[in-house]
């Protein structure tokens, strides 16, 4: 809750979802609720909006957000793993987003950061 809290959004604001969705690793994580947002991608003139509803839960994670295939259908995106790059298609053309290298790493490095439970070293992937 984080990132809403820090974008202005109260918890009053979410609409109501019943259900735990499952994590990285399998465990149930409860869903705080719902909430649609105007989501933009791209710089004028190569940009486009579209409203994208998300499920808030509350669990730490390095991510404030993550993007799946309801948002890469709505934006008609293609995303490219290997070029932290996603392009989309606009009224003016092919517009792009790019991630950080830096960045992805070090959300790659705090997910898979070891946990010792008992003298086990167990990684989170």
């Amino acid at each position: 809750m984080t990132a809403l809290s820090s974008m202005g959004i109260r918890r009053q604001n979410l609409c109501q979802a019943s259900g735990p969705i499952y994590g990285f690793n399998g465990a149930p994580v409860s869903v705080a609720g719902t909430l649609t947002l105007p989501v933009t991608l791209g710089e004028f003139p190569r940009q486009v909006t579209h409203d994208v509803q998300f499920v808030a839960v509350d669990t730490e994670s390095p991510y404030n957000a993550i993007v799946g295939r309801p948002l890469q259908t709505a934006f008609q995106a293609v995303p490219s793993i290997p070029h932290l790059a996603m392009k989309f298609v606009t009224p003016a053309g092919v517009g792009v987003v790019r991630g950080f290298q830096d960045m992805a790493r070090s959300c790659y490095l705090h997910q898979s950061r070891p946990e010792v439970i008992s003298g086990t070293s167990i990684y989170r992937i």
